[in-house]
């Protein structure tokens, strides 16, 4: 397959960022710049893909950290010639050395430039003790002029927010105290219906877990979720987007939806190849969050969950087999609740698959109800009934 020929729209180029950017590439022509670049981690990155059984790896290794500044600053001033005068650049980053790239910014751009600090956060675990958990990385936001395009993006309006006080205009008394307009009735005068509360510059979406669909085996590879947010403020359909760094792809994929033009570049060939198998078959890791709302990802029913609060237990979301721990003195214990619609067979089935390789030093069932008898009871298993299921048999 020929890596600089994939089709005019989508283009995903086999080259450095420094070298590689198209000469049909017109300078003030590109409407939206997007720079995930090595963060000056000094080390090597790899991770193992399933699918196509091989490690993929790169190098984010610098002689120092003025050598890792000079390329950066390269690519930046050569991206900033192409951007449109409406244009704006998002550059990816984290505490590596991302306050050393914002003083290159507003050195390339100039500060009364600078636009956003989009901060992406997401829940990580970790073992670490002896300081706060990273769970964000950093987007800077530049424009080359004053007058650069932005989509306005509204969210829904906080639960804790009163609507009803929202639609009512306000005005300022003869104290200068905010107050409700009234008309000449002393009625208060209310507003049209608010589209709702403008995007903020804190984006809660989901770091891509290593069993997602979505992921191509890429180190570093980012959602297409947080991709197409990006590309949904800043650009509209036909509209140029710049990709020095392309890595996995997921901006190309992104900007293959919203139907803009795109050209990523990247050094690896490795990376070219899965920019080009997943532009035409990828997966989106679909989320429901949205401003810190995480009720579609809890499925435990609130029996359950209410049991394994009264317990102490830990509830355990979006598992077939397993909906809560408890941590004894002596270790970890797994706990499946009965359903309505299982046999006492299959609950204890299906907490053995989810408990296959976990550290657990027992396995508890509750049971429910009356189903199948079972002979023998895996010695590793404790059933304990329910008090519903209790006083079912005694009153009944």
């Amino acid at each position: 397959m020929n890596k600089n020929a994939v089709e005019s729209r989508i283009s995903f180029i086999l080259g450095d960022a420094l070298t590689s950017i198209p000469k049909n590439i017109s300078d003030d022509s590109v409407q939206v710049v997007y720079l995930d670049p090595p963060f000056f981690k000094q080390k090597e990155f790899s991770q193992y893909s399933k699918a196509a059984k091989k490690t993929h790896s790169f190098s984010d290794k610098w002689k120092s950290k003025e050598d890792y500044l000079s390329f950066m600053e390269s690519v930046i001033s050569d991206c900033y010639v192409k951007m449109a005068h409406d244009g704006l650049l998002f550059l990816h980053c984290d505490t590596s050395a991302n306050h050393f790239l914002r003083v290159l910014l507003d050195k390339i751009f100039g500060e009364k430039m600078f636009v956003n600090e989009i901060i992406w956060t997401y829940k990580r675990w970790s073992n670490s003790s002896d300081k706060l958990l990273d769970a964000h990385q950093t987007i800077w936001v530049y424009s080359k002029t004053r007058e650069y395009k932005f989509n306005r993006i509204m969210t829904s309006y906080s639960p804790t927010t009163n609507i009803d006080q929202i639609l009512q205009m306000r005005e300022r008394n003869s104290n200068g105290v905010v107050v409700y307009k009234r008309n000449i009735d002393n009625e208060i005068v209310g507003v049209d219906e608010k589209r709702g509360v403008p995007l903020r510059d804190v984006w809660e979406i989901p770091f891509l877990n290593p069993k997602a669909k979505e992921r191509a085996g890429y180190p570093t590879q980012k959602p297409i979720e947080l991709m197409s947010r990006i590309l949904e403020i800043s650009c509209d359909e036909g509209d140029l987007v710049l990709d020095p760094f392309c890595g996995s792809g997921s901006m190309g994929i992104a900007a293959n939806i919203a139907k803009c033009r795109y050209v990523g570049m990247d050094i690896s060939e490795e990376a070219i190849d899965i920019c080009i198998k997943r532009k035409d078959d990828y997966h989106i890791s679909s989320s429901e969050i949205m401003n810190g709302d995480y009720s579609a990802f809890n499925n435990l029913e609130n029996q359950i969950r209410s049991f394994l609060e009264r317990i102490g237990a830990l509830p355990v979301e979006r598992n077939k087999g397993l909906d809560g721990l408890f941590t004894s003195n002596a270790g970890l214990v797994g706990i499946r609740y009965q359903r309505n619609f299982e046999s006492l067979s299959e609950t204890i089935t299906l907490l053995n698959r989810a408990a296959h390789e976990k550290p657990l030093l027992k396995k508890v069932v509750i049971k429910t109800h009356d189903s199948d008898l079972i002979d023998t009871i895996p010695k590793d298993i404790i059933v304990i009934e329910s008090q519903e299921y209790v006083f079912r048999k005694i009153f009944s």
